[in-house]
């Protein structure tokens, strides 16, 4: 399962001690919003007149909550590298919440779920548009939404040799989700930890703080650091969704309290600009078990 589905900010700003950061975090998410709602608009315009109930829907789905995540994240790992906001940052950002929006359609899909953030999923949804197609088309929105944040990163304007950096990134993350998708499907010899970082902590944490640093130019050192922060809260980010959903097997709660620890532990010593650190822990704290 993919993000609870009733699920909020991924972040409990009422632990936010420093005003300024808790108003930083707010203004990213509104910014992210805007730059998702641009994003789609265009996509309405690009596809079919008759096929924009598609687009709709994932405007629908995407208003309906998530506390964009990824996209404050991608944010977050650009500024890593101390390079200035731009323009481009938030498109980029969108593309990271289009994926996303892709992996909950799909998801809702796998797993037969009637809602998602309170409102009907997507493939219930459809069905207004062509009794007994509804997951049809849901399979179509998500592949629609899929391609509309390939275009955005693409088309973001960073340099082509950072943006190519980041595409295979990107790509690899992609790649994470599915095998985490099987594995999930057809339960093999992989640990629990294991799936939860393929099936979604790849794409939740590590991967947009990664992306967004390598379009911001980031060296190795760096990209390392925010890995070592990244892969351990995005597994226990995953296992606090699955124990939410019962899914979670009985020591998820004491493997997802290790995990953030990791992940807290990463953040230690110096190689971060002070507010970014600031930032990922405040993420990192509210990553709790329910």
């Amino acid at each position: 399962m993919i993000e609870g589905r009733g699920a909020g900010p991924p972040w409990d700003t009422r632990r936010v001690d420093d005003e300024a950061l808790r108003a930083e975090h707010e203004h990213l998410r509104a910014a992210v919003d805007v730059a998702v709602g641009a994003a789609l608009a265009r996509g309405r315009e690009a596809v079919h007149p008759q096929a924009r109930p598609l687009v709709d829907d994932l405007a629908r789905l995407h208003a309906a909550g998530g506390g964009r995540l990824r996209g404050v994240l991608l944010w977050w790992g650009h500024r890593a590298t101390e390079a200035p906001d731009d323009d481009r940052v938030p498109a980029a950002a969108a593309a990271i919440e289009l994926l996303h929006l892709m992996a909950i359609v799909h998801d809702d899909l796998m797993d037969d779920a009637p809602e998602r953030r309170g409102v009907p999923a997507c493939h219930v949804a459809l069905e207004t548009a062509a009794p007994g197609r509804g997951r049809s088309l849901a399979i179509l929105a998500g592949d629609l939404a899929a391609v509309l944040a390939d275009r955005e990163l693409d088309g973001a304007g960073f340099p082509a040799g950072r943006l190519a950096a980041a595409r295979r990134r990107y790509d690899a993350i992609r790649i994470d989700m599915a095998s985490g998708q099987y594995l999930d499907l057809v339960p093999g010899d992989a640990s629990a930890a294991d799936v939860a970082s393929l099936k979604g902590g790849s794409y939740s944490i590590e991967g947009p703080l990664v992306v967004g640093a390598l379009l911001g130019g980031a060296d190795d050192a760096l990209l390392a650091r925010l890995s070592a922060f990244g892969r351990p809260l995005g597994t226990a980010f995953q296992l606090r969704d699955d124990l939410a959903d019962g899914e979670a097997p009985r020591d998820a709660a004491l493997e997802l309290a290790a995990q953030r620890a990791r992940a807290l532990a990463a953040l230690a010593g110096d190689g971060l600009p002070a507010e970014v650190a600031a930032a990922l822990a405040t993420i990192a704290a509210g990553v709790e078990a329910p």
